[in-house]
């Protein structure tokens, strides 16, 4: 019984003595609470790295992503810099169809302002100088700091210079997606803007994906709306789809059949160009409207890009690079009637 009191004094004692202690810890009130926060970075997140070939003396343009993952609106300082000392500017794409964008580079260090979660589409313009060896690589870093200096990133896209390539060196983007990369997994699947030209007797077209594309496990796909009639997809009528897969095929009223002639294609470093003989297509005298997708082998569409226009009514809103396919197209048309006439008879 004495144990079991002097053990009882003894736990009264420890507990008197941290009740003091306590006491004597200064209390932080809600304001010295409110200073001890650390403040919420405005993180800034810059993707994707991208590379592709062009020949010298071209300008060469990727898609970059730039998003603001913090909780309120940030300023951001953007610089674009060549290993090889390469002119670059930089864009804002305010529509994703290739005009009303906003130079933002030059000059360097502009800035670039984004809400909470917003997205913004840069457009990268790479000139390559006429003088410059084939074989050069040149990496050019895309940085964004936060005004406060609490965050940066940074991307690279390298261009390969190789005046040996089977198409032309000068695309013109016919449009980008707004979305951030890998909305689509895997990002290999995902389509980040569509390109376009034709040397007069070839069309071609440059999907631009996230990262390298795999043609061993994927289809890259771009349909034609050349005439009329097709498979419907949404507004459009599609004639034509060009393959990954080296065939071209054309639409019989019920199904896709090989038309007998080939898709060419070619994987250039986060891209893939699709192109095919315009001796193949038949072509009407309407626009013609390009759509592109990926899709996993068993023909299920993981991402695409909704139909852009090629041709338009007005020849002299046409830039230059596209004439020899506006010829083509009178061309076929004037044939065709001399058939239909000649038929008549």
């Amino acid at each position: 019984m004495k144990f079991s009191t002097r053990l009882l004094q003894l736990i009264i004692l420890v507990a008197f003595f941290f009740a003091v202690l306590a006491m004597t810890i200064p209390q932080k009130t809600p304001q010295d609470l409110e200073l001890t926060k650390k403040p919420l970075k405005n993180i800034v997140d810059l993707e994707s790295d991208q590379s592709f070939s062009c020949a010298v003396g071209s300008t060469i343009q990727y898609n970059v992503y730039i998003q603001n993952k913090g909780t309120s609106i940030a300023n951001y300082t953007l610089t674009a810099l060549s290993s090889q000392g390469y002119y670059v500017e930089v864009w804002r794409d305010t529509n994703q169809v290739g005009d009303g964008d906003i130079q933002l580079i030059p000059p360097q260090e502009s800035i670039i302002t984004l809400n909470a979660d917003e997205v913004a589409t840069l457009i990268v313009r790479v000139t390559v100088p006429s003088d410059v060896t084939d074989g050069t690589v040149d990496a050019t870093v895309i940085e964004a700091v936060s005004t406060n200096l609490d965050t940066s990133d940074s991307v690279t896209v390298t261009t390969i210079i190789n005046s040996n390539l089977l198409y032309p060196s000068d695309w013109i983007q016919l449009g980008s997606d707004p979305v951030f990369p890998a909305h689509v997994h895997p990002e290999r699947m995902d389509i980040k803007a569509l390109c376009y030209t034709n040397n007069g007797t070839h069309v071609f077209f440059r999907m631009a994906e996230a990262d390298t594309p795999d043609t061993t496990a994927f289809r890259y796909s771009v349909y034609l709306d050349t005439k009329a009639g097709g498979q419907q997809i949404d507004s459009y009528s599609y004639d034509y789809l060009l393959s990954s897969d080296g065939i071209l095929y054309e639409w019989n009223g019920a199904d896709w059949v090989d038309s007998g002639y080939s898709t060419y294609w070619r994987v250039d470093g986060t891209g893939i160009v699709l192109w095919t003989d315009l001796d193949n297509l038949s072509l009407d005298t309407q626009d013609i409207h390009a759509l592109a997708c990926t899709a996993t082998k068993a023909e299920t569409i993981k991402d695409m890009m909704e139909p852009y226009s090629i041709l338009r009514d007005n020849i002299s809103e046409i830039p230059l690079i596209l004439i020899p396919l506006v010829t083509l197209v009178v061309y076929f048309s004037f044939l065709r009637r001399r058939k239909t006439n000649a038929r008549s008879y």
